[in-house]
Order: structure tokens, then C-alpha cells, then sequence
């Protein structure tokens, strides 16, 4: 009996989760004979809901929501919470994969873990790193991980993945110059899937805000210092496309009515929410964002939306603000995590709208053009039409899989 040609997808994280499902996608309707799994190390995995990439492995959520490396103290949380136990796990289910191709998305972790499943071709999708996010001030230790290819990096991927892809073409560059020579950058799959209609919601003279807080622990706090923000503009609509599974209840002091999205709208001091519509549609509406999100403020500053962000939790810290800056130029403005603040910031940019186009015009620039992730499921399938047809063609025997690999509802 023949067997389906197999390749699963790696990825660390609710960004990496996203851009690998849009991965999924491209590689099932490319070639819709390979069986496409998908393994997520942080969280339930969410984005692969509803596509062709069926989601395997032990799934549990830690405190730091994927930031484990962002600060020691981030990273204690995580120990204490089960972290070790957790890894060798997944690490223990890895060892036991069978598959023609691994596709690795996320950071170095991930690329180390995608050294374990027995796989005859191996490519990563550095979706973190850029050259432009190290600071002037290097940081040693696992702060380093976070913030410029590491030798430890630069060797894993050298030694194990035939084609490394990067965010942008600078960042290719330097990765060639030390060694990676299969380092390429065809395009940042993060802007795909982003060029749809905006939200048939009217512009008025008032303010249109997108609200990203984000999908971790945080994100109820930080949605209470937007709000907050929202009703010191008085005239002001957004839109809050909210990522987590249950809808949001309105705070105290505000109303509620039923919306033309299909959810409900807050109403308070001529501030208005509605709590509906999909984050791409949101991003299309909307002039500004004002947000405490990793990879929603990066697709956002793509699309010409400047984000106002400000800190939040023990995860969402300065230190990730500064290297989203340095990663995104104006398009991001850092503020203080209060409300007063945040509407004199929306308040100011607002009232300038050659300032809001110049900063929208540097979102853009930096996060470059859609079509990544087409580009690359093309170049692995074709890389790996060989491996992927002989498995097509072989008889298929028995398979030594681990127990506790099946699949997740």
C-alpha cells in the first residue's frame, strides 16, 4: 500500500503559527498529495484551525506565552511551571517523526528542535531575527538569542537546513557573509494573506483605531489602559478584533449594543468599540493602531497602519519595545502604559496627517512586499520533489510513531 509523501511544519509561537499555516496553505495548493502536519511547541496553536495541516504533539501553555528567552527572570517562570518536563516531550515525540520534509518556523529554538524528527530535507523560516533589531549595546547571554544570529545559530543552521529563508534581504546578506550560504530572503511571508477589503465602517472626521492587545495572558490588562485612552478622546471609532477564543465582555461603564459586524459595540463618553471583524479587515480600515502585540504590530506597520505601543505584563517589557523599534523605525511609537498618554499620542498623530503618512511609508519600507509565502512553499517543494516522489512511489512499512502523537482537536 502506498502512503501519502509527508512534511511537517515546526513553529514556536501565535506569529509563527500564522505565518506557518499560510505556509500550509500554499503547500497544499501546490501539490495536495502531501500529507502536511503541524506541530506547535507554545500554545494550542490556534492558526492552524480550519486548514490542511493537521495539528500533532503534546500541546500546553507556560507563562511566558513563547518569550521563555526574553529575560532570565521570564525564563524562571517557565522552569518553575514545567518547562523541562514539557521539552523533553516534545522532544521525546520529535525523535519518534517519520517525514520526508521538516519546515521550521520561529527562532533558534525551533530550529533546533527541527533537527530531531528523521526527515530527509530540512528548511527554517527565520521569521524573528533581523539584522536591523541588534542594538548599539550587545546583550550576552539568552537575551542574545533574541537579538542578532548567534555563532551558536549561524552553525545549527549551516550544519542542518538546505535553504535558510530571512525576513529581508539585509539580513540574507549577513547571514551569507558568515557562512550560511543558504541563506535567502524572498519576501516576508508575515504581509501575506493582509490585502483584503476594509470593514464597511464609515470614516468620520473622528479617529479610526485598530485595538491589538494581543493574544497572551496580558492582553485584558492592556486592553483596559486602551479603553481608558479611547474615553479621554471622546470622538473616536475602533475596532477591536479580538484574538482570543471567548469575546470580551464590556468593562463597567460601558453600554452595549448590537453592531453592523456581527458583535457587539461598546459605547461610553462618545468613545466606540466594536468588538468584531477579522484582524486583516480591521488593518485595511484602520489610520492607527494602538496595540501590545509582537507580530500583529509588524503586520499592521506593514500595511501603512503606525502603531502606538506602550508595555504591558511580565513578558511585553521595554526591552522588547526597544528591538520592535529598532526593527520597525517610526511606524512604532513606545509611550507609558497609561491612558492619559496614549490619547495625547492618538491625539497628536492624528492631528498631523502628512507625520501619519510619512510614518505609514516607513511601516511599509521596512516590512516589504507580500507573496513571501508562496515563494518559499514553491522553492521547498520544488527543492524537495525528489524525496518527497520517492516516498510516493514506496510501499510504506511500519512506522515506530509515539503514542502521545495524534491528532488535537
Amino acid at each position: 500500500m502506498t502512503r501519502r509523501p509527508r512534511l511537517l511544519l515546526l513553529s514556536n509561537g501565535h506569529g509563527e503559527d500564522i505565518v506557518a499555516a499560510r505556509l500550509a496553505r500554499e503547500l497544499h495548493e501546490i501539490r495536495p498529495d502531501v500529507d502536511l502536519r503541524a506541530f506547535p511547541t507554545v500554545g494550542p496553536g490556534r492558526a492552524y484551525r480550519g486548514g490542511p495541516a493537521r495539528r500533532v504533539g503534546p500541546l500546553r501553555s507556560l507563562p511566558s506565552e513563547g518569550l521563555t528567552f526574553e529575560r532570565h527572570d521570564v525564563l524562571g517562570a517557565d522552569l518553575r511551571a514545567g518547562l523541562v518536563a514539557m521539552t523533553l516531550a516534545q522532544a521525546r515525540d520529535l525523535r519518534a517523526i517519520r517525514t520526508e520534509v521538516v519546515v521550521a518556523v520561529g527562532d533558534v529554538w525551533i530550529e533546533a528542535l527541527g533537527t530531531l524528527p528523521r526527515a530527509r530535507r530540512r528548511y527554517a523560516v527565520q521569521t524573528l531575527l533581523s539584522v536591523r533589531m541588534a542594538g548599539e549595546r550587545r546583550r550576552w547571554g539568552i537575551g542574545a538569542f533574541r537579538e542578532r544570529f548567534t555563532l551558536v545559530e549561524r552553525l545549527l543552521l549551516r550544519a542542518s537546513y538546505r535553504r535558510v529563508y530571512l525576513r529581508d534581504d539585509a539580513s540574507a546578506d549577513a547571514l551569507r557573509g558568515r557562512g550560511v550560504r543558504q541563506a535567502r530572503s524572498v519576501g516576508n511571508p508575515m504581509m501575506d494573506g493582509l490585502d483584503v477589503a476594509p470593514l464597511p465602517l464609515r470614516r468620520g472626521d473622528h479617529p479610526c483605531v485598530v485595538l491589538l492587545p494581543g493574544s497572551r495572558r496580558y492582553a485584558n490588562d492592556a486592553l483596559t489602559v486602551m479603553l481608558d485612552a479611547l474615553t479621554r478622546l471622546r470622538s473616536v471609532v475602533a475596532v477591536l478584533p479580538w484574538a482570543g477564543d471567548a469575546t470580551p465582555t464590556a468593562p463597567a461603564g460601558w453600554s452595549t449594543s448590537d453592531g453592523p459586524l456581527g458583535g457587539p459595540v461598546w459605547h461610553r463618553d462618545g468613545a466606540v468599540v466594536h468588538v468584531a471583524g477579522r484582524f486583516e479587515e480591521a488593518l485595511a480600515w484602520a489610520e492607527l493602531a494602538i496595540g501590545t502585540s509582537g507580530t500583529a504590530h509588524e503586520q499592521a506597520a506593514g500595511r501603512g497602519v503606525p502603531v502606538i505601543a506602550f508595555p504591558c505584563g511580565p513578558s511585553y517589557r521595554p526591552s522588547f519595545l526597544a528591538r520592535q523599534r529598532r526593527l520597525l523605525g517610526d511606524a512604532v511609537e513606545i509611550v507609558a502604559a497609561d491612558g492619559g498618554v496614549v490619547a495625547d499620542a492618538v491625539r497628536s498623530l492624528a492631528a498631523q496627517p502628512d507625520e501619519l503618512r510619512r510614518r505609514a511609508q516607513v511601516g511599509r519600507d521596512r516590512m516589504g512586499p507580500a507573496g513571501g509565502a508562496r515563494r518559499i512553499a514553491a522553492e521547498v517543494l520544488a527543492d524537495a520533489a525528489g524525496a518527497l516522489d520517492r516516498a510516493a512511489d514506496a510501499r510504506d512499512g511500519p512506522t515506530k510513531v509515539a503514542s502521545a502523537i495524534g491528532d488535537v482537536t
